[in-house]
């Protein structure tokens, strides 16, 4: 007779085979090449050494093959809490699932919040891991780095408290990094077991800062508007092809961050940054990639980030964040040492004279803010492009042998170890593609308040209209209204042609005035004009504007004689129009859509529909 106990856990493994025939073991790529300094990874090892076990992470006490569960963190953060009075745990958030989310404050002065902090004078100095929580090395040596400066008492990590207050955020995404499997990174090098990129709603963390539509975005809003912090890093891992280089890095220094920040950031810190990483043995380089030619010559390319991304979040706030992109492919152990020689040495450079970089933020903010109604000032960059200039670079990656793959009957690439270094040219400058003046501030009708919410969101300055308004306002018509042809990050992107206008708008008490002479001035021009390429209005944001409302109740025999009325008073729209018809066979082909495109021009059309609810204000005459 079978015993029920043996007969259910055989059928148990039976499944469980079942379910594992595809794959049973999860693949473990790596490198074809890694640093020589790596093997030693002075760093970690002082970091480590005669550390008492319970003060190590997982990464450390494995050898740098596993990381742990994040009530491991938590208890780390704890111990170091108890330890050290520099030290102090906050909870400034709740995932969708429910877990806490905590961040560490470590300060000398015991200045554990933001009011506090401001009378001390210091940089501060957010320092996020975990945001996609598969690339979770960050996590790790952000805690080996408060260990060194609060608890063990490293002098030159100590010295850091000297000058700055840190904010550490060991795993942003808490759920994600829960849901943990051998198979959530295909194409990283350990650890063993990691968490997955995003969150519990299956939303990305790193394309939500300006919509805010998670509750873990909503609570580091909170928290990063509350500190203001003046420097800020944020821990990833790279997908992507192999080749020489450990860390790669990317941060805003063109049009995208205000000036004199940017000269900070170009004058003071990239220099320092590239010179002293390699003097510790890394191969560092700009976040990007090569590009085929036409003529087959191989060129470098930067990307171009928007204010959805967090370094260019904080740029729009005049405040510099480093990206950090260690090598996928690389050794755990040498994703830690280029994750702490990149911190390490970022806050050297921050430390050694903090109000270089303190007074550059400010002036960037009172400058921006300064410039609010001034139809003189120049206009603010909004969107970019990488630009087509270019300079010479010596570029360090690997040759490649192809192999005739049998599962998909093409040549399959696959690298070696052979290094192939050659002379190319680098595009890693942003040639600006939209850009405006500011305004003297933007009016938000009370009947759009969830934009209004939003703003406060951002921790931008509103104050309430007391009396109704019925005059003319600047705002803009939009036409050619397309929405995304699938969804993205949970709804439809929004693209538009946009076309200024003048028109008599009502606007009720209540409504929301948004003064532009205000800290975050260049973060509204990101969040309000409708040229930038995350303005609330593309990520849906009072999305009913552009619903049409039906038919204005007259057949063709009356809304015919209609658009020829409008074509007579407008013979400008006629010229638009006929160069339509030229342009755009399938529209010329539509009878429909060649007399809504008139209606919709006309009186006749419902005010509101594709108008910008948002208005543009140069004058507060009210």
């Amino acid at each position: 007779m079978i015993h029920i106990r043996t007969y259910v856990v055989s059928l148990y493994l039976l499944v469980a085979a079942g379910a594992a025939i595809a794959q049973q073991e999860a693949l473990h790529p790596h490198s074809m090449y890694e640093p020589p300094a790596a093997k030693a990874a002075a760093s970690l090892a002082a970091s480590s050494a005669n550390v008492p076990a319970d003060l190590l992470t997982t990464g450390e006490k494995t050898g740098w093959r596993q990381t742990g569960v994040y009530a491991e963190s938590v208890a780390l953060m704890r111990k170091m809490e108890k330890m050290s009075p520099s030290v102090r745990v906050v909870q400034f958030g709740t995932t969708s699932q429910g877990r806490a989310m905590y961040a560490l404050i470590v300060s000398s002065d015991h200045a554990f919040t933001p009011a506090a902090a401001a009378k001390t004078n210091k940089a501060v100095i957010l320092i996020q891991s975990g945001i996609h929580s598969g690339e979770i090395m960050g996590k790790d040596v952000a805690l080996m780095l408060v260990r060194d400066m609060a608890v063990t008492k490293r002098p030159h990590q100590a010295a850091w408290l000297n000058n700055a207050i840190f904010i550490v955020i060991p795993v942003f995404n808490v759920d994600g990094h829960e849901s943990r499997s051998p198979f959530n990174r295909a194409n990283q090098n350990g650890p063993e077991i990691t968490g997955t990129r995003t969150q519990a709603q299956l939303l990305n963390l790193n394309r939500d800062y300006v919509k805010g539509a998670t509750p873990e975005m909503q609570g580091w809003l909170k928290l990063y508007h509350a500190w203001m912090p003046d420097f800020m890093f944020d821990n990833h891992v790279t997908d992507g092809a192999d080749y020489q280089y450990d860390v790669t890095w990317d941060m805003a220094h063109h049009g995208d961050i205000g000036e004199p920040t940017r000269g900070w950031v170009n004058d003071r810190y990239i220099p320092e940054l590239n010179k002293r990483m390699e003097s510790l043995g890394h191969l560092v380089s700009p976040y990007g990639g090569l590009r085929t030619m036409p003529d087959g010559s191989r060129e470098f390319f930067v990307e171009v980030f928007s204010p959805r991304y967090s370094h260019l979040y904080t740029a729009a706030l005049n405040r510099p964040c480093l990206l950090v992109e260690t090598h996928s492919l690389k050794e755990m152990k040498t994703r830690a040492w280029s994750d702490y020689d990149i911190m390490a040495t970022s806050i050297d450079i921050v430390t050694e004279d903090p109000q270089a970089l303190r007074k550059a933020i400010r002036a960037a903010d009172a400058k921006y803010a300064a410039m609010a109604g001034d139809r003189n000032a120049p206009p603010i960059y909004l969107a970019g492009k990488t630009s087509a200039a270019s300079h010479p670079l010596e570029y360090h990656s690997l040759k490649s042998a192809p192999f005739l793959s049998e599962i998909t009957g093409t040549m399959v690439p696959s690298f070696t170890a052979e290094k192939d270094d050659f002379t190319t040219v680098t595009h890693d400058g942003v040639d600006t593609t939209a850009e405006a003046q500011e305004p003297l501030g933007f009016l938000i009708p009370i009947q759009w308040k969830e934009i209004a919410g939003e703003l406060k969101l951002h921790g931008v300055e509103m104050e309430l209209t007391t009396k109704p308004l019925d005059q003319e306002f600047d705002t803009w018509r939009f036409t050619d209204v397309k929405y995304a042809p699938a969804a993205f990050e949970g709804g439809l992107m929004t693209d538009y042609t946009m076309h200024p206008v003048h028109e008599r708008v009502e606007v009720p008490p209540g409504s929301y005035w948004v003064p532009m002479r205000q800290q975050r001035a260049r973060l509204i021009m990101a969040l309000l004009h409708p040229a930038a390429p995350d303005a609330l209005i593309r990520w849906g944001f009072a999305a009913s504007i552009f619903q049409t409302m039906g038919r204005i109740g007259a057949r063709p025999y009356l809304s015919v004689p209609i658009a020829n009325k409008v074509a007579e008073e407008h013979p400008e729209m006629m010229q638009e129009f006929q160069a339509k018809l030229k342009a755009d066979a399938a529209f010329a082909a539509d009878a429909q859509a060649r007399l809504d495109w008139w209606i919709t021009r006309s009186n006749y059309q419902p005010s509101a529909v594709n108008r910008y609810p948002v208005l543009e204000v140069w004058e507060e005459n009210w």
